[in-house]
């Protein structure tokens, strides 16, 4: 019977022993894989960019209350209609030498620079023809933009010289023009030297510039 008892004292420590060690593995395995998935969410979370998305087809009949209700609804800046809105958070390449900005948060590729003078609607619609037949970098889609487009542009702290736009673009386009009407005779503006939008005369204002989009 001793003999036997020291026999199975003595066949105990090689049976735990490995058990024991087993189980500790198995533990540290299981813990390494929950501490892994959340990190390969996060990571896959922060890789996801929501773009923001704008009306791009006119309106012929956008009343100021309309105009309101959208720059809220969107966050857009307007030191008048929406003066809390935080803006729109842009990622801005500068592409094609320089004369063009793709906005990687919207999707919108715009002019860089635009017209150099001011010029009445007529005249803007005009100075996109003549863009799109000279394929103005490499394009022949360009177009006024909408209000929505445009306001997108609008920064609520100044941050170019004195406007409320961002220092890739040119500052000469300090006014400029939508596609967009109040009615028949008023168009859609706006203005990164205020820091608003308004609707004026078509044909008796030369105040305003174009900055195309597509």
């Amino acid at each position: 019977m001793n003999r036997k008892g020291n026999r199975l004292l003595y066949l105990i420590p090689m049976v735990l022993v490995p058990l024991i060690a087993g189980l500790v593995v198995i533990t540290m395995v299981n813990k390494k894989a929950c501490v892994s998935r959340p990190e390969k969410a996060a990571n896959h979370e922060n890789s996801t960019i929501t773009k923001k998305t704008f009306r791009f087809k006119p309106e012929g009949g956008l009343s100021p209350e309309t105009v309101q209700i959208m720059l809220r609804n969107k966050g857009i800046f307007d030191s008048r209609r929406n003066p809390s809105g935080p803006g729109i958070s842009h990622k801005y390449e500068a592409q094609n030498g320089g004369t063009v900005v793709y906005d990687c948060a919207t999707g919108l590729m715009w002019q860089q620079s635009g017209s150099k003078n001011d010029m009445n609607y007529e005249r803007a619609k005009n100075y996109i023809s003549e863009l799109n037949h000279e394929q103005f970098a490499g394009y022949n889609d360009w177009r006024l933009p909408t209000l929505e487009e445009a306001m997108s542009l609008m920064e609520p702290t100044i941050k170019n010289g004195d406007l409320h736009i961002d220092q890739i673009f040119d500052p000469c386009q300090m006014r400029i023009w939508t596609s967009d009407f109040r009615r028949d005779s008023m168009s859609w503006v706006v203005r990164f030297d205020t820091g608003y939008c308004d609707y004026v005369y078509n044909d008796s204002n030369n105040n305003y510039s174009v900055r195309a989009v597509r």
